[in-house]
């Protein structure tokens, strides 16, 4: 099934446009994109709601109505990206420069291809009059960077009807990682949860002239010195076997063997400390711990004066199966009593099956993409949108397409949060295509 080739340069076009538009998170300020999506739904027929809890936080919700006999499909993706350094950058982060094949913008994999990509299989599907036996839903979100408050939580706590479904597309998977020259395709099944923290140690204030024994500051660094990337416990869930076992199963005889080892907690970091890929190494090690990363460090305002008390914020990632209260247990024993911790914001981790007809499809969608492509279920470490949808009941997988090409090496989780966040033209097109197949073959009669 493909599309033709008018229509694929439409989605470029429509896709660097969205790109042109600075949604940094924080202030955020979607309304601008989302209005842009509006717009373009609307030359086709698609009437949008524009749906926010504050001005200019908005997001965005579209539905192409079936006959009902199936319940929907949720497409959904995010508006707001991060923040970029532009003297860092090789082309300014809001152009949408193309050169070499290569589309250049802040939000170019994190995740401005999936919105554009979505807007185009509705119009499509409008366009051609497709029979469909479920919805489609089209979600356009704000907010995702900064923990979803304002965007997909916002939607689920309000406007709960709009967006359900019985299945859901997402952020992030469908895009091509390369492991010993195998061409693999990640497909989240689950994501850790989220737990944002504050870590507080209190001393006695003085002049910094005369050093002190209980110097808060001190006494904040050492706790958190102790936070290494195998501080916390292993715990080997149903989804890092999955995940493990897939990618073992894919590889050359030694990998094959050695791999299943990293779910043995005895084993694990001697065989992650020798990952000759330390960019592997950490995602594997994020997949099979909780994680803490200290992120914000506050403490004094003079020179000459020592601080009452000194504070961290801690970046906190709990693995399916785990609580809060299971990460605050481990983190207390690694950083002591005198380290005070306190919860600013959680999400629950989100884990989905792989037995269903969906998640075949996705799998098919990838081999029609990349013929060399391996599709294996994977757990990332972050968070998306699929906390708060996944309260409705919704099966969610991530899953917005690109295909990167063998030569020259881009390694996507390089660009994800990186500098010249950039996508491949034709990459993004076959990942429009496969996008596209799978919703219409999901939801045609």
């Amino acid at each position: 099934m493909s599309l033709p080739e008018k229509l694929l340069d439409e989605a470029v076009e429509l896709f660097r446009g969205l790109l042109r538009i600075d949604t940094t998170n924080p202030p955020g300020r979607e309304r601008a994109a989302a209005e842009y999506l509006a717009d373009s739904l609307a030359r086709d027929g698609l009437d949008a709601k524009l749906l926010e809890p504050e001005k200019d936080r908005t997001s965005l919700v579209a539905r192409l109505k079936g006959d009902g006999s199936k319940p929907p499909l949720l497409l959904t993706a995010h508006l707001d990206v991060v923040a970029a350094e532009p003297a860092r950058w090789r082309h300014p982060p809001f152009s949408a420069v193309v050169e070499d094949g290569w589309i250049y913008g802040r939000g170019a994999v994190d995740m401005k291809n999936m919105a554009a990509m979505s807007a185009m299989v509705l119009k499509a599907l409008r366009r051609e009059g497709a029979a469909l036996r479920r919805d489609v839903i089209f979600a356009a979100v704000a907010d995702e960077e900064a923990g979803c408050d304002k965007g997909s939580r916002f939607l689920v706590d309000h406007h709960a009807e709009l967006v359900r479904a019985e299945f859901a597309l997402g952020e992030i998977g469908g895009f091509t990682q390369e492991l010993n020259g195998v061409r693999l395709y990640p497909i989240q099944v689950a994501q850790k949860g989220m737990v944002w923290l504050k870590a507080r140690v209190e001393g006695t204030p003085g002049h910094g002239s005369m050093p002190r024994e209980d110097n808060a500051v001190l006494g904040l660094s050492a706790s958190l010195a102790r936070l290494g990337p195998g501080a916390l416990p292993v715990h080997p869930t149903k989804a890092a076997r999955s995940f493990i076992g897939a990618v073992a199963r894919a590889q050359p005889l030694a990998a094959r063997l050695l791999l299943p080892l990293l779910l043995r907690p005895s084993l694990a970091d001697r065989l992650l400390s020798r990952l000759p890929d330390r960019g592997v190494a950490r995602a594997m090690n994020a997949i099979l711990r909780n994680t803490v990363s200290p992120t914000v460090l506050r403490a004094g305002e003079k020179t000459n004066v020592i601080p009452s008390f000194a504070e961290a914020q801690l970046d906190g990632r709990t693995l399916p199966g785990q609580s809060p209260e299971d990460l605050l247990r481990e983190l207390r024993a690694v950083l002591g009593e005198k380290v005070h911790l306190e919860v600013l914001n959680s999400m629950e981790p989100v884990e989905a099956p792989t037995d269903t007809p969906l998640f075949t499809a996705l799998s098919k969608a990838v081999r029609e993409m990349d013929p060399q492509g391996i599709a294996v279920p994977s757990v990332i470490p972050g968070f998306t949108d699929a906390g708060p949808l996944s309260r409705l009941g919704t099966t969610y997988y991530g899953f917005s397409p690109i295909c990167f090409p063998p030569s020259p090496r881009v390694s996507f989780s390089d660009l994800y949060h990186g500098d010249d966040e950039r996508i491949p033209v034709e990459g993004f097109k076959r990942g429009l295509i496969a996008l596209y197949s799978t919703v219409r073959g999901w939801c045609s009669a």
